[in-house]
């Protein structure tokens, strides 16, 4: 399981100041194309954003404990 590294508090966007909601972090990776046009059809058809999209179905896999 992964573990935040530091206790630093979040950072903040600079530009807008936006801060991500407590206990969220965000994160980056690579999909091929064609796996992540299947995901924006399938957020489409739920009427979700590709991140929402993606969260939901994760918490499904894994569990949200």
């Amino acid at each position: 399981m992964y573990k935040r590294r530091s206790k630093k508090p979040i950072r903040t966007n600079k530009s807008n100041k936006t801060r991500r909601a407590p206990g969220k972090t965000q994160i980056s990776i690579s999909l091929p194309t064609h796996l992540l046009d299947k995901i924006d059809q399938m957020a489409d058809t739920v009427n979700r954003n590709r991140s929402n999209f993606i969260s939901t179905e994760m918490i499904k896999i894994v569990g949200d404990n």
